[in-house]
């Protein structure tokens, strides 16, 4: 339930950072996104949203805050960080996901 978490976040920074005014198009999301800035900003704050009263719901109040600002900054760090490389395709993301969830459940 918490990379599941962690993931909505990373969706919502990603789309709103794709969105930045500097931006240059690569194509498939890129040119969707750019071509829809307030849509794509929408869609990026509700999943905030979302994540953010999924933590308070998991932790209560002031931990599922908590929770959700130090995963912002956390999520915020891996995508700049790792963007430029551009090791971010739907197949490397769904990858960690899904170890990052086979490892939630196991241990």
């Amino acid at each position: 339930m918490i990379t599941t978490l962690y993931f909505i976040q990373f969706i919502a920074f990603y789309l709103w950072q794709i969105t930045a005014s500097k931006r240059q198009p690569m194509g498939g999301l890129w040119t969707y996104a750019l071509a829809n800035k307030s849509q794509t900003r929408l869609i990026g704050a509700s999943l905030l949203l979302v994540a953010c009263v999924s933590f308070v719901f998991q932790w209560g109040l002031a931990s599922g805050i908590f929770a959700f600002f130090v995963g912002l900054m956390a999520v915020g760090c891996l995508s700049v960080v790792i963007e430029p490389f551009n090791y971010l395709r739907i197949q490397s993301v769904a990858a960690i996901y899904g170890c990052c969830v086979l490892l939630e459940i196991i241990l």
